[in-house]
């Protein structure tokens, strides 16, 4: 006798008279992971929320009177209340990530990443100015002007990246993953470590196109003008377009190497190389990738090559270090 499945099991269609025996019809597994919204956002996330509220207001007052001289060289190009929009925009939908209907989650979830990206494009010139505050210590002079730019920035960057972190767990449940590691546990990943290469390879080849004909011309001049640590300056860029990409996509990237003796074999603390991974990406592709190519297009600088070397830079590390940090995850607490 065949009988239909039921609705709390579908697949079970097929019984022998009343011995109730199931038999399988289909043996692969669920390919996707059940949607499950999370329990709870970031708790940082929301006080980011509160900073660019404050952030915004700000910016919208400084544009009806005099703003400090530190609010108008924060970026150049454009008006002071242009900072307002999109850190409102990522706050309204911030507060719509929890919504009951998905659609209203998926736009959300829009709004919100616009609203970062775009913050943290306005911040973009954060990055030039924490490399200037690195060369401090060697005899590069800085005005108390540029540090109050400096750390306006940082306060916008901070506040994109805070709530940029809620957007996280609400996007993997909206695509049917799980909302704590990412990972899809009906559906291995094996392709993370092909996309991770090819990312680190662009990010080499992106840093030989720029910085070898630069690191030649510095060494043929002499660094003539240049201030006393300006050599250590050119050989953390190095290691940056270099060891950096190849430890994201290579074995000694996540187990210390043999030589190195007594913790030979143990994992990498990932984060030592995602933190700096991570900035160099995002600040390379703010800086250059947006910054720079707008000036390009905009008639208003030169050196097309150069920006677009380092632009790939910056989205070859983004790549790499997105496949490093799928590869090195910490074991689920929902799926052990």
């Amino acid at each position: 006798m065949v009988r239909g499945g039921t609705a709390a099991d579908p697949e079970l269609t097929m019984t022998e008279k009343d011995d109730q025996i199931p038999v399988h019809l289909r043996d692969a597994p669920l390919r996707r992971t059940p949607r499950a919204m999370p329990e709870n956002l970031p708790p940082y996330s929301f006080f980011a929320a509160l900073l660019a509220v404050a952030y915004a207001i700000a910016h919208v007052l400084w544009s009806l009177t005099a703003p400090p001289a530190f609010v108008r060289t924060e970026f150049l190009f454009g008006p002071v209340w242009l900072a307002a929009l999109p850190a409102t925009l990522a706050t309204v939908g911030y507060s719509f990530l929890r919504a009951a209907a998905t659609s209203v989650r998926v736009l959300a979830v829009c709004a919100t990443g616009l609203g970062c990206v775009a913050l943290g494009a306005y911040c973009m010139l954060l990055w030039p100015g924490l490399a200037q505050l690195l060369t401090v210590p060697f005899g590069e002079p800085i005005s108390s002007t540029e540090i109050g730019a400096i750390v306006l920035r940082a306060i916008g960057t901070a506040a994109a990246l805070g709530i940029a972190t809620a957007i996280v767990p609400v996007a993997r449940a909206l695509r049917h993953v799980c909302v704590n590691c990412g990972r899809n546990h009906a559906a291995p990943d094996n392709e993370a470590l092909r996309w991770g290469r090819i990312g680190g390879y662009f990010a080499l080849a992106s840093f030989t196109v720029r910085m070898v004909p630069a690191v030649h011309s510095w060494i043929v001049e002499g660094g003539l003008g240049d201030p006393a640590g300006f050599p250590l300056f050119i050989a953390l860029m190095i290691a940056a377009g270099t060891l950096l990409p190849l430890a994201l996509i290579s074995p000694w990237g996540q187990y210390w190497p043999k030589w190195l003796g007594p913790i030979a074999g143990r994992p990498v603390p990932r984060w030592m190389l995602l933190g700096p991974g991570w900035m160099m990406s995002a600040g390379l592709g703010a800086y250059f990738g947006i910054g720079g190519l707008t000036a390009v297009a905009l008639g208003r600088t030169g050196g097309a090559l150069e920006i677009l070397a380092y632009t790939g830079w910056g989205a070859g590390l983004a790549v790499a270090c997105a496949s490093y940090a799928r590869r090195t995850r910490p074991v689920c607490t929902d799926h052990r």
